[in-house]
């Protein structure tokens, strides 16, 4: 049974916000053997759902399980999907209908299954994606349907497809890692053992027929441009998968807001080009190390409207915290926020609020050694204290 820990927000502001405005909650269990691994939070019409793995018993994958909170983030019930492994974010809301969508896997065919289910968590669509197995990152795309990153272990093929809602395949293409390459002993140890060196695994639209995912390709880790050819339409090379692109979000043509790697140094980059029609090397963007980043952090990136507009860039630090960076188009960072207090504390996802909030979903430490999910959300007005 999930329990709710609460601790206070730290306010810039005179005022305290309402509890539904602000709140940072852990949600722990009072079986303490239970392992739970965030994978992303949703925002629905009556509160939230957070998508979480957890350890299983009868398989090394990691299981699916849906946690229904209430508005002012209170834990109302808990929905665990027996039969598939390994939920991928992120979660897509659908607006029409309500639905939250993402992706699981079955651990018998490997296949993917697009999963739907309404605020209460009851299932209403539970597709099987034929064909496609190994399912490693999605986005939602303009047009309302789904981008769907996989890998196919038979062909040795990344797979990049746009699926409906109704889990039918609307278009995509397959593309090699290169003749003779292997990569599935890596996508499984990705699937094991992502809190410890996840691989960053990511998709999305540039804009409506232009697509990327970061993922293997042609012997590296590589950050990839299609439109669905039998080709891809431009490459940011990695270097095997020792450096690359962690994420990546576009900005407007084809300038991106980019946090990549060398190895274990990492680097934040709030505007860049990217060559999205040429081959080109991830090892020339490289400015510097980021001495503050923990080696291996997942990141985020996502934009923010309040007068202006930024880019937030989300992360660990070596001091296990989660730290916030605010960019502004300029290139400047104009403020931070690290979030972590005592208890060393871990990043899984960053989402906008209806209400202009941020929502921050990671673990921390109950008792120094029970990793619990943790949700923070962070008030508009907390925001404008974090930027100079």
């Amino acid at each position: 049974m999930l329990l709710v820990l609460v601790f206070p927000n730290i306010s810039c502001s005179d005022e305290e916000p309402a509890l539904s405005e602000s709140f940072f909650k852990i949600y722990d269990d009072s079986n303490l053997d239970v392992s739970y691994r965030p994978i992303d939070v949703v925002e629905t019409v009556d509160g939230f759902i957070i998508l979480t793995g957890t350890e299983l018993s009868k398989s090394d994958f990691m299981g699916v399980s849906l946690i229904k909170i209430d508005e002012e983030g209170n834990y109302e019930y808990e929905s665990i999907l027996d039969d598939y492994v390994v939920p991928i974010g992120k979660v897509h809301l659908n607006e029409s209908d309500s639905n939250s969508y993402f992706f699981v896997m079955n651990p018998t065919s490997l296949e993917a299954i697009l999963i739907g289910v309404n605020p209460q968590l009851e299932i209403e669509v539970e597709s099987t994606i034929g064909g496609i197995n190994y399912p490693l990152s999605s986005a939602r795309l303009s047009n309302g349907n789904l981008l769907l990153q996989s890998y196919d272990p038979l062909s040795q093929e990344t797979e990049i497809s746009e699926i409906a809602l109704d889990g039918s395949y609307v278009g995509g293409n397959r593309y090699s890692i290169g003749p003779g390459g292997d990569v599935e002993e890596e996508i499984i140890n990705h699937y094991l053992n992502a809190s410890e060196r996840p691989l960053p695994f990511f998709c999305g639209e540039v804009a409506s027929g232009s697509y990327y995912f970061n993922g293997f390709y042609n012997y590296s880790f590589s950050l990839v441009f299609t439109d669905f050819s039998d080709s891809p339409s431009g490459v940011v090379q990695g270097q095997s998968s020792n450096a690359g692109i962690r994420a990546a979000l576009p900005l407007s043509g084809s300038e991106f807001a980019v946090s990549g790697f060398q190895f274990d140094e990492n680097y934040q980059l709030s505007s860049t080009t990217l060559s999205t029609t040429g081959i080109s090397s991830s090892a020339d963007l490289y400015p510097g190390n980021m001495a503050e980043v923990k080696p291996y952090t997942p990141v985020d990136i996502i934009r923010y409207t309040n007068s202006s507009t930024y880019s937030i860039f989300a992360s660990e630090t070596k001091g296990r915290q989660i730290l916030l960076n605010f960019y502004s188009d300029a290139g400047e960072i104009i403020g931070m926020s690290r979030i972590g207090y005592l208890n060393p504390f871990t990043f899984s996802s960053i989402k906008v609020g209806s209400d202009n909030s941020l929502l921050v979903l990671g673990t921390t430490f109950v008792a120094g050694r029970f990793e619990r999910i943790a949700l923070n959300k962070i008030s508009e007005n907390e925001i404008a204290g974090f930027i100079d």
